[in-house]
């Protein structure tokens, strides 16, 4: 038996009640549409109609749950001295590790790993260059092939006040030194005698200018580091980057 002291739910609460849930369908819906890739659906409400509605109030909610944002853009590149068959050595072209990784793993959601080792290194390096002071940087980027780590870790101490940021460098310097080594050994014919790499980073544009600008207008800023002597690495250690180049 129903319960005499409820009161019947009147029409004008009941109306408020369907417009509201009509809202929030309404406000789900467009939300939706505008993190949904194109389609005719989306290009028949438009774009710029879509981005009017979002943008002033939830622009910042949009940016944090969208999938595919992204806000830095790093790369490593490598190049070396080769000698191959003759007296003189050449220097070879750059060659953007992280540019040829981003085109293998595209629609790939399991990459291997090999393929996210140059842009953690060029994450850690651009970390570790970013948190040394600008006389060490010049430092790195002035080094010579005849430096030892001992020379560079006494001129770096000498430049800053942490040793503990100098040896953060040092270690993904080694890293980096080492995996290029290994890469060059792979990619070109012949002795490397030398390798050299450089980071960069570039930030994504701000989200009011995305119909505007993209990631690809905007400049790399880019951290130098001198040469450095190839490591040379065991067989097992060589064989993975064979099959990882040429392969």
């Amino acid at each position: 038996m129903p319960d005499a002291d409820l009161e019947p739910v009147r029409p004008w609460q009941r109306r408020v009640v369907l417009t509201l849930g009509f809202l929030v369908l309404v406000h789900s819906a467009l939300l939706m549409l505008w993190l949904a890739p194109s389609s005719p659906i989306r290009d028949l409400v438009g774009s710029r109609n879509l981005a009017s509605y979002v943008d002033p109030y939830f622009q910042q909610d949009v940016d944090t749950v969208d999938p595919s944002v992204q806000f830095v853009d790093e790369s490593f590149q490598v190049r070396a001295l080769v000698k191959e068959g003759t007296p003189k050595s050449q220097v070879t072209e750059w060659v953007d590790l992280t540019k040829d990784d981003v085109q293998d793993v595209r629609y790939d959601p399991n990459p291997a790993r090999v393929h996210l080792i140059a842009r953690r290194l060029a994450t850690n390096l651009n970390r570790s260059m970013f948190a040394l002071e600008p006389a060490q940087r010049k430092i790195v980027r002035e080094s010579k092939v005849t430096d030892t780590t001992s020379d560079r870790a006494a001129a770096l101490n000498a430049a800053g006040d942490s040793s503990a940021v100098v040896q953060n460098y040092l270690a993904y310097d080694q890293m980096a030194t080492q995996f290029a080594s290994l890469y060059a050994a792979s990619k070109w014919k012949g002795t490397v005698l030398q390798v050299q790499f450089k980071v960069g980073r570039r930030s994504v544009p701000a989200f009011s200018k995305r119909h505007d600008t993209t990631i690809q207008d905007v400049s790399y800023l880019w951290f130098s580091f001198g040469w450095h002597p190839a490591f040379h690495g065991s067989l097992e250690a060589q064989a993975p980057f064979d099959s990882f180049v040429k392969g």
